[in-house]
C-alpha cells in the first residue's frame, strides 16, 4: 500500500466535497488502487472560520508554504478564478507536486503553459472536473478515443442556463422570473453573468477543443452569445416547429490539422437529437468521431458530489494512467457559421392580429428565400430558413411589414421532424 499526501487549496463546495469523498470512499479507492490518499494540509482565507466537517481544524492554514512543507505529493486546487490559483499551481508544479484542479477558467486561459510547466518538472496536471463536473469526457477523449479523430463537439456545458431554458419552455415563464428562482435555489450566482452570458461554456469549450483538435485557441476569439434575450414566445414557436432551444457550445475541425470553428450561442436542436431531452441542471457532450461515430455523455455538470467525484478519479488515476501528450498547433479559427446553414428567425410582434403563416411564406419566397417552415401565434412569428445570411434581416423586415418589438436569429443544428431517419442512439451512455 502506498500513502500519498494531498494538499487542498480551498475548502468551499469543491474542496469540502473532495475531503468528504476521500474519507467516505477510502476503502473503495484503497482496494482498487492500493493507494491511501491522506489530506495533510488545507489552505483557506480565514483560519478561524468554523468548519462543519469534523477533524479538519488542525489541517487548516493560510500559508501556502506550510502546505508544501506538510509532506504532500499532490495539490488539489479548488479555489477557482485565475489568481491566486495560477500562482499556487505554478509553485506546486515547480516544487515537484502533481496538481489536480476543477478550475475551468484557469485551464482555459493558462492550461497550455501549465501543462508545459508540468512536463518540464516531470509531474502531471489533471483537470477532468473542469468540464462537465462528474461527466468523464476528458478521460474519454484522452484515454478511450485514441484511435479516433474527433471531428465535431456539441455540448450543453452549463447547468444553470439549461435549468432556466427548461423551466421557461415548460411553464412559459420569463427569463427574469426563472433566473430569480434559480438564484434562490442556489443554481445561479448572485451575479449570473458567467453562466447566462456564456463565459462558463466558452471556458469549457476551449478546454474540450484543445484536447479534441490538438489546437490552442484564445477564449477571447470564441464567439459568445448568452440567453438573456430569449422569451417564452420564442421557445413556444420553436417547439411547434419541432425543436428545442439550448445554449450550445459547438466546435468543429475541417480536415486533419485543418481550421476550426468554435462558438457558444442559443441554438435549435430537433427533438430527435440526443441532446434535446437533456433538461434541468444536467450537462451533456456529443462527440462525433471518424471511427466510433456518435457518442453522447450525460450527467450532472456541477455540484459538490459530481465535481468531487471527478477530482478524486483524477487523484486515483495520477499514478496509473499517463497524461496524454498533445502536439498542439495554432490552427486557423474560422468564424462560427452565421451564413449558409439553416436558421431559425423569430419575430416578436407588437399587439395586433396574428398574421397568416402561408401569406408570410409567400412573401419571403417571392424575394428568393427558401422557407422550410413557418408558424405564428399571438406572441410572434417564426421561420426555419435555408441558406440564411445576416444581411437579409432588414430585407425581411421591410418585406413582411410587421410591427416588431424584437427579431432574433438562431443557428439550427441537425435536421428537423421531417427527417425520415432518426439518429442512432447506440452511443448514448
Amino acid at each position: 500500500m502506498k500513502r500519498i499526501g494531498v494538499g487542498l487549496l480551498g475548502f468551499g463546495t469543491v474542496g469540502g466535497g473532495v475531503y468528504k469523498t476521500l474519507r467516505s470512499q477510502e476503502d473503495v479507492i484503497l482496494k482498487r488502487t492500493e493507494t491511501l490518499f491522506e489530506v495533510r494540509s488545507i489552505l483557506v482565507k480565514e483560519k478561524e472560520k468554523e468548519r462543519s466537517i469534523e477533524g479538519v481544524q488542525p489541517l487548516i492554514t493560510t500559508d501556502f508554504d506550510r502546505v508544501l512543507e506538510s509532506g504532500v505529493e499532490v495539490i488539489v486546487e479548488a479555489i477557482g478564478g485565475t489568481e491566486p490559483a495560477r500562482m499556487y499551481v505554478e509553485r506546486a508544479l515547480e516544487a515537484g507536486c502533481h496538481v489536480v484542479t476543477a478550475n475551468k477558467e484557469l485551464m482555459a486561459k493558462h492550461g497550455v503553459q501549465l501543462e508545459r510547466l508540468a512536463r518540464h518538472h516531470q509531474v502531471q496536471i489533471l483537470y477532468e472536473a473542469s468540464v462537465g463536473g462528474g461527466i468523464p469526457v476528458l478521460g474519454t477523449m484522452g484515454h478511450f478515443l485514441k484511435a479516433n479523430r474527433v471531428q465535431r463537439i456539441t455540448g450543453i456545458l452549463n447547468g444553470t442556463t439549461n435549468y432556466i431554458l427548461t423551466r421557461m419552455a415548460r411553464e412559459g415563464a420569463s427569463f427574469e422570473e426563472v433566473l430569480a428562482e434559480a438564484q434562490q435555489k442556489g443554481y445561479a450566482e448572485a451575479d449570473p453573468a458567467a453562466d447566462v452570458d456564456g463565459f462558463d461554456a466558452v471556458y469549457k469549450l476551449a478546454i474540450l477543443c484543445r484536447l479534441a483538435f490538438e489546437t490552442q485557441v484564445s477564449v477571447q476569439q470564441i464567439l459568445r452569445e448568452g440567453i438573456r434575450d430569449i422569451t417564452p414566445e420564442e421557445l413556444e414557436l420553436a417547439q411547434r416547429l419541432g425543436y428545442v432551444v439550448k445554449l450550445l457550445a459547438t466546435g468543429e475541425q475541417y480536415g486533419e490539422k485543418g481550421p476550426v470553428s468554435l462558438g457558444v450561442s442559443p441554438s435549435l436542436l430537433p427533438i430527435s437529437h440526443p441532446l434535446a431531452g437533456v433538461e434541468g441542471v444536467y450537462n451533456a457532450i456529443h462527440l462525433e468521431g471518424d471511427v466510433v461515430g456518435d457518442v453522447t455523455l450525460v450527467g450532472r455538470g456541477a455540484g459538490e458530489r459530481p465535481t468531487a467525484s471527478a477530482v478524486v478519479e483524477d487523484l486515483s488515476n495520477l499514478f496509473r494512467l499517463p497524461s496524454p501528450k498533445l502536439p498542439l498547433s495554432d490552427s486557423m479559427l474560422l468564424p462560427a457559421g452565421e451564413a449558409g446553414g439553416s436558421r431559425f428567425l423569430f419575430m416578436k410582434l407588437r399587439e395586433g392580429e396574428v398574421p397568416e403563416p402561408e401569406k408570410l411564406r409567400q412573401k419571403l419566397e417571392r424575394i428568393g428565400l427558401e422557407v422550410v417552415d413557418v408558424v405564428s401565434a399571438r406572441g410572434g412569428v417564426a421561420f426555419i430558413l435555408r441558406r440564411w445570411d445576416p444581411s437579409y434581416t432588414s430585407v425581411v423586415v421591410t418585406e413582411l411589414g410587421l410591427e416588431l418589438s424584437q427579431i432574433v436569429s438562431r443557428p439550427v443544428q441537425g435536421g428537423g421532424l421531417c427527417q425520415e431517419q432518426q439518429p442512432e442512439m447506440e452511443g448514448v451512455v
